[in-house]
């Protein structure tokens, strides 16, 4: 298996956070300019974007509203994404330097450590840790597609699938640059190349 290179464009900004895929567009998340753009994913031209003081790392959607780490210490934002109007903030515990990834499902959302390699399954009514799992990177980005969480690994300059049902790794693939945000179309994952300032879709595939 290897990955193929479906699109590649460069990014808006220089300092690649988080990516995020509301059905139509993708939502990426610049450190440096601390903005959300939102992006036409044929292309790569920017639809429209929101600022974000303080944009850290990762970027969710969550059907409606965008979910961005960020500030000092990191906590997540939910943000509308019309107009950036801050709608909650989601502290974190211990210790939030270390917390990086960020996936948003229906009923949970999921957070990675680039210290520990942890991610984390939690309520969104109530923010509960629902389990713990360990993997063996260093967890920057994260899309989940079915049963299997992909992260991205910024230091080992690959891409990783971890099956949630047998908590264990079952792929690995290495990238040109480091990479970041992560998310998935439906069809590809897209991850931010940080190193070369690029936004890449790729997929697996065999041969």
């Amino acid at each position: 298996m290897h990955l193929k290179i479906d699109r590649n464009f460069p990014s808006p900004g220089q300092h690649l956070c988080g990516l995020a895929w509301d059905g139509n567009h993708l939502w990426h998340s610049d450190g440096t300019t601390n903005r959300i753009y939102q992006l036409d994913a044929d292309t790569g031209v920017v639809v429209r974007s929101i600022k974000c003081d303080n944009v850290r790392t990762c970027l969710g959607f969550d059907s409606q509203y965008l979910w961005q780490i960020a500030d000092k210490p990191k906590r997540i934002r939910v943000l509308n994404p019309t107009d950036g109007a801050m709608i909650q903030e989601i502290p974190f515990s211990g210790d939030t330097e270390s917390v990086c990834a960020l996936y948003v499902g229906n009923h949970a959302y999921w957070i990675g450590s680039k210290a520990t390699g942890e991610i984390e399954e939690r309520n969104r009514e109530t923010n509960e840790v629902i389990r713990k799992l360990n993997t063996h990177g260093s967890v920057h980005g994260m899309a989940l597609v079915g049963n299997v969480m992909w992260y991205t690994d910024y230091p080992e300059q690959v891409l990783v699938a971890f099956d949630l049902n047998d908590e264990n790794e079952v792929g690995r693939y290495e990238l040109s640059g480091h990479p970041t945000g992560l998310c998935f179309d439906g069809q590809r994952l897209w991850y931010c190349d940080y190193t070369n300032h690029r936004i890449v879709a790729v997929s697996p595939t065999s041969g």
